[in-house]
């Protein structure tokens, strides 16, 4: 539920319906009622209050599965997945998230593959909405696929802590590292997968991701992207400053032509019309700039390695 705060409550609940329908699915050929783990950052008592917020906006789910709210108070993104496993019990743990979506077909497609007793891990495919000037933008600059025509890129694509499956047994003894980066505890866990050895499979499975919102979030996204890499890089790489200081020039060079690529290429097929396609380039080269600077700093040594929380002021922009 981390998430939820940058959205509205009826965005909310069209990802609860959609699990519900897709649970719905599942359930029609044959798999046991599920349990659904929600895991807040809030306290216990909170969970009474939630329970009837859900109801609200998907009463549907609580007729399909049995709800579970775990709590884990101020906790970051990585701390409530990690919490709220501790409460499942069936084979196969599914992660989502409150400000994603499921398309019809997302649940059975991710289960499938655990058919196969060497495959220990399924992820999904995860791809931005869009229905703005600043929305395709995101959608063409993020690290995410786009919805359709970009094979390479999904080929490719990284672990989606939104929208993964793990055999439970695994995961409980391979937790989302603790980490002081926003978003880098999914790669150094399928760093850990691919030490092991471990099968990931990819597949089609596929959830809409709400759209970034807002000029704050941009300027601190981009920013903390930059620290983020930084701290892969170290972890990943080298410590060393001077090969960080390299990485960050380097790394700024390939996202402004991975960026300008991208726009040209896959504009169009966003609908956005050719006018704004310069715009769309400096917002993108924009937002990777700022990301060097982020990068840069934290490898220089200019700020230090602070334990990164979203700010209030990002909040619901």
């Amino acid at each position: 539920m981390e998430n939820a705060k940058s959205i509205d409550w009826d965005e909310v609940g069209v990802g609860l319906k959609a699990l519900a329908r897709e649970i719905t699915t599942v359930s029609s050929a044959g798999l046991h009622r599920p349990k659904v783990v929600i895991s807040h950052g809030g306290t216990d008592a909170d969970a009474g209050s939630l329970r009837i917020d859900v109801r609200a906006v998907a009463p549907q789910l609580e007729q399909v599965a049995d709800l579970i709210f775990t709590a884990f108070p101020g906790g970051r993104y990585y701390d409530l997945k990690n919490n709220g496993m501790l409460a499942t019990e069936g084979d196969i743990v599914i992660f989502t998230d409150s400000d994603v979506v499921a398309e019809p077909g997302w649940l059975s497609g991710l289960l499938e593959p655990f058919s196969d007793p060497e495959v220990m891990c399924v992820n999904g495919y995860t791809y931005l909405s869009y229905d703005d000037f600043f929305s395709r933008t995101f959608a063409l600059i993020w690290f995410f696929p786009m919805a359709h025509g970009d094979k390479r890129f999904a080929s490719k694509r990284a672990m989606n802590a939104n929208n993964v499956g793990f055999r439970r047994d695994w995961i409980v003894d391979h937790p989302f590292p603790r980490h002081n980066g926003f978003k880098v505890s999914c790669t150094l866990l399928m760093r850990e997968l691919q030490r092991e050895g471990r099968t990931i499979r990819n597949v089609n499975a596929r959830v809409y991701h709400y759209s970034p919102r807002g000029w704050r979030f941009f300027f601190w996204r981009a920013l903390v992207t930059g620290r983020d890499a930084d701290r892969k890089f170290v972890e990943l790489k080298s410590p060393g400053r001077t090969q960080r200081i390299v990485k960050s020039f380097s790394r700024w060079f390939t996202m402004l032509w991975r960026t300008t690529r991208r726009i040209i290429g896959h504009a169009g097929g966003t609908g956005m019309p050719l006018w704004q396609i310069p715009f769309s380039l400096l917002v993108g080269l924009a937002f990777y700039s700022l990301a060097f600077w982020g990068q840069f700093s934290l490898a220089t040594g200019l700020v230090s390695d602070d334990i990164e929380i979203v700010p209030g002021y990002v909040g619901h922009s």
